[in-house]
C-alpha cells in the first residue's frame, strides 16, 4: 500500500500532468466549470478524450490531479453529475488566480519560441522561470551540441539549477497546450526501468504491483505459463510512467495487471493504461482470476471511499467483481494482494488463464 506521503512524492502521471496544465491555463477564477474541463480535455489529450471510455479516463485523471493537491473536488455529492463515473460539477483551484506579472511586458524581449508570453497574464514565479527558459534559448540558438536531448531533470537543472524545477513546472499553465512543450526544451521524461522476465511464447505480459507476489507468480508460472509470454513488478506507482517500456518488447498484444484491493492499487493500473494507450499499446486489463480468488480472502482495515469515487474505480475490475470491490472501499476496507500466497496458489488453479 502506498501511503500519502510517498504518494506525494510520486509526479502526476504523463497524461494527468498534459491536463493539469491545461485546465491551470484555463483558471481565470477560483472555480473551474465542468464545461472548461471537458474543454481542457479535449485539447490536452485529444485521443482519449475522444475514446469510448473518456469519461471514466478523465474521472481518473480528476482524482489524481485532485490528490496532489493541484484541484480541489468537490465533497458535496450534489456538486457532482449524474454520470458513472461522476463528473464534478466544477472544481476549486486552490491557489489566487493569476496576476499580471512585476515584469512590466515591455522590458522583456521574448524569443520566438515564447512569442505567446506578450498575450499571457503570468504571475512573478512565472515570469522568473520564463526568463530562465527565455536565457536558455538565446543562449543554444544555432548550437545544435547544446541542444542535443536530455533527460528532463538533467535539463532542468541546466535552465533552473535546479534537476526538478521542470517536474513542477510541466503540470502548470506555462505547459498548456500552445505554450511551452518538453521538444522545445529538447528534453523527455524519462520512465522508469521495468524489471521483467520472459517465460514463454504467449502474446500476454502480466503485471504484479508488490516484489513477493511478483516472486511467487514467477516461480508458479515457470514451467507453465500458458498465454503469459512475461512477467513484470510494477513497483507500484512506478508503473504508471514505466508501462511505456512494455512498447519495446517484441509480440505483447495483452497486458494484465493484479494488485492490491484498495484505492490506489486499483488507481495505478487504471492510470497506467492511459498512458500506455498514448504510446500505442492495449488497455490494461485486470487479472480477473487472481483479483477472483483474492476477494475471497479476509479483509484488513483501509481507508473509507466515497461512494461516487469507489464506482470510479472498481469501474476498471471485471463487471463480475465490481459490486464486491465497491462494498469493501466503501466500508472502509482493503485486501493485500499478498493474501492470495504461494500455497493457497498452488493448491488452487482457477487463477490460471
Amino acid at each position: 500500500m502506498t501511503s500519502s506521503t510517498d504518494q506525494l512524492q510520486v509526479p502526476l502521471s504523463p497524461a494527468a500532468a498534459q491536463l493539469s496544465a491545461a485546465v491551470q491555463a484555463r483558471a481565470d477564477r477560483v472555480t473551474v466549470s465542468r464545461a472548461t474541463l471537458v474543454e481542457a480535455f479535449r485539447e490536452a489529450l485529444p485521443g482519449a478524450a475522444s475514446g469510448e471510455n473518456a469519461r471514466s479516463t478523465l474521472a481518473t485523471l480528476l482524482y489524481e490531479i485532485g490528490e496532489h493537491g493541484i484541484i480541489d473536488l468537490p465533497t458535496s455529492r450534489t456538486k457532482w453529475d449524474a454520470g458513472r463515473p461522476a463528473l464534478p460539477e466544477q472544481v476549486r483551484i486552490p491557489t489566487a488566480p493569476p496576476a499580471k506579472s512585476s515584469t512590466p511586458r515591455q522590458h522583456v524581449s521574448w524569443r520566438p519560441e515564447l512569442n505567446w508570453a506578450y498575450d499571457t497574464r503570468l504571475t512573478a514565479s512565472q515570469t522568473e522561470d520564463l526568463l530562465a527558459c527565455n536565457r536558455w534559448f538565446r543562449d543554444t540558438h544555432n548550437q545544435p551540441a547544446r541542444r542535443a536531448p536530455l533527460p528532463l531533470r538533467e535539463r532542468s537543472h541546466e535552465i533552473f539549477r535546479y534537476e526538478k524545477r521542470l517536474d513542477t513546472l510541466i503540470t502548470g499553465a506555462l505547459f498548456a497546450p500552445g505554450r511551452l512543450t518538453l521538444e522545445q526544451l529538447s528534453t523527455y521524461r524519462e520512465p522508469p526501468p521495468l524489471a521483467h522476465r520472459r517465460l514463454g511464447d504467449g502474446d500476454t505480459m502480466l503485471v504484479v504491483e508488490n516484489s513477493d507476489t511478483y516472486a511467487t507468480l514467477h516461480n508458479l508460472l515457470k514451467a507453465a505459463p500458458g498465454p503469459i509470454g512475461y512477467i513484470a513488478f510494477g513497483s507500484g506507482r512506478a508503473f504508471e510512467a514505466s508501462v511505456e517500456n512494455i512498447a519495446e518488447l517484441p509480440g505483447i498484444h495483452r497486458i494484465v495487471y493484479y494488485g492490491d484491493l484498495d484505492a490506489e492499487g486499483i488507481a495505478i493500473p487504471a492510470r497506467a493504461s492511459i498512458n500506455g494507450v498514448q504510446h500505442g499499446l492495449p488497455p490494461i486489463e485486470p487479472a480477473t482470476g487472481l483479483y477472483r480468488l483474492l476477494l475471497a480472502r479476509e479483509p484488513n482495515a483501509g481507508d473509507i471511499i466515497a461512494s461516487d469515487r469507489a464506482h470510479s474505480l472498481s469501474a476498471w475490475l471485471p463487471e463480475e467483481l465490481r459490486d464486491a470491490a465497491h462494498v469493501l472501499l466503501t466500508k472502509g476496507q482493503r485486501i493485500a494482494q499478498e493474501a492470495t500466497n504461494r500455497n493457497e496458489l498452488s493448491l488452487d488453479p482457477d487463477w490460471r488463464w
